[in-house]
């Protein structure tokens, strides 16, 4: 009799898991044939010939995307020093960086599981666990709040834009919705976010597997508090993070730049904040395939950018991902000794520390 409930909430579990996997990969095609559709309709010799314009030059977008990578691993970098192993360096830690951005931005993780290597790989350099996870959640916290702030400029400046009124109120109602459940996100870790969530995952069938990789949950409630009473370290860690943002659109600046088509860098800030933003909303969607082409249709016409040129700067920051990223996802896996494809193999949100 206890078996077989066993086993059927343990079915129950993972019909829950399935399910999150559908919409995750049905997201991510729905986006691919977006993105399809967009490159057809306006012609694929049209955006081949755009791209050519910048040649060889597009490779200068790999040593480029160094700069905010490296801006967000030395945020990162302020509140890990305190406690940070003797055995990690700046250099390892762009490396974790990069990984992070990887799988976010290639795999079909969510957006979470680049967190999770991360930790991973912070815990192999002697950083203990439980500080190793309050880390990352607070930093990612402050990215979140950079991104909320970063946001908020990119629509002041589509605000001054007569193209781009239309627009404005949209993107704000749409930023203000998602606004109260990172208060609470906020909220929960100043009262014991992961005491809580012990209170409600032992009740679930499989709630110890859950609980398993992250150990006491008191002991991590204990160091992200820590991490908050040091305000000037979040403050600085911040002030990088707001500088990597700003390096992000300075990208864009130069991917049209290499495509002969020169805008203020007020206008690249604008697309890169609000297309930031809106990907990070559907964070759902595997490498926010189909967002990012939208969200840069819209917002580079008011910029003054055709589809054409649209598209060819989505394809630019695809390419960039795709040759900085699959080598590092290739060095990571060397690290971990495990091969790529077991990642695909894992359900979603699914945690292995």
């Amino acid at each position: 009799m206890h078996s077989g409930t066993d086993t059927s909430d343990g079915g129950s579990s993972h019909n829950r898991h399935d399910y999150v996997k559908i919409i995750t990969y049905t997201t991510g095609f729905a986006g691919l044939l977006f993105f399809t559709a967009l490159i057809f309709h306006e012609g694929v010799n049209s955006i081949i010939s755009t791209i050519s314009v910048a040649g060889w030059q597009m490779l200068w977008l790999i040593p480029f995307h160094v700069l905010p990578l490296a801006l967000d691993a030395e945020g990162w970098n302020i509140l890990l020093k305190k406690f940070k192993s003797p055995h990690i360096s700046f250099p390892y830690l762009f490396w974790v960086a990069s990984v992070r951005d990887a799988m976010n931005s290639l795999l079909p993780v969510a957006r979470i599981g680049g967190e999770v290597a991360g930790i991973r790989l912070v815990i192999k350099k002697n950083i203990a666990p439980a500080f190793a996870i309050a880390s990352v959640i607070v930093e990612t916290t402050l990215t979140l709040i950079n991104q909320y702030l970063f946001a908020l400029l990119g629509i002041a400046l589509l605000a001054f834009d007569i193209r781009g009124a239309y627009l404005t109120g949209t993107i704000l109602v749409a930023l203000l919705i998602t606004l109260p459940l990172f208060m609470v996100f906020v909220l929960l870790q100043h009262n014991g976010i992961f005491q809580r969530f012990k209170r409600l995952a032992v009740r679930l069938p499989s709630g110890n597997k859950l609980l398993a990789p992250m150990g006491d949950p008191a002991l991590l409630d204990g160091e992200i508090k820590a991490l908050y009473r040091r305000r000037r370290d979040l403050i600085r860690c911040g002030i990088w993070q707001m500088a990597g943002l700003l390096a992000g659109a300075a990208e864009i600046w130069f991917i049209l730049y290499l495509l002969k088509h020169s805008i203020p860098f007020s206008a690249a800030l604008m697309i890169e904040s609000l297309s930031q933003a809106l990907r990070s909303a559907t964070f759902i969607v595997p490498a926010g395939i189909g967002v990012q082409e939208a969200s840069l249709v819209l917002l580079g016409a008011v910029a003054g950018l055709n589809l054409e040129l649209a598209i060819a700067l989505s394809l630019a920051k695809r390419f960039r991902d795709i040759v900085f990223g699959l080598p590092v996802l290739m060095s990571w896996q060397w690290v971990e000794g495990r091969r790529l494809g077991n990642l695909f193999k894992r359900k979603p949100y699914q945690i292995n520390l």
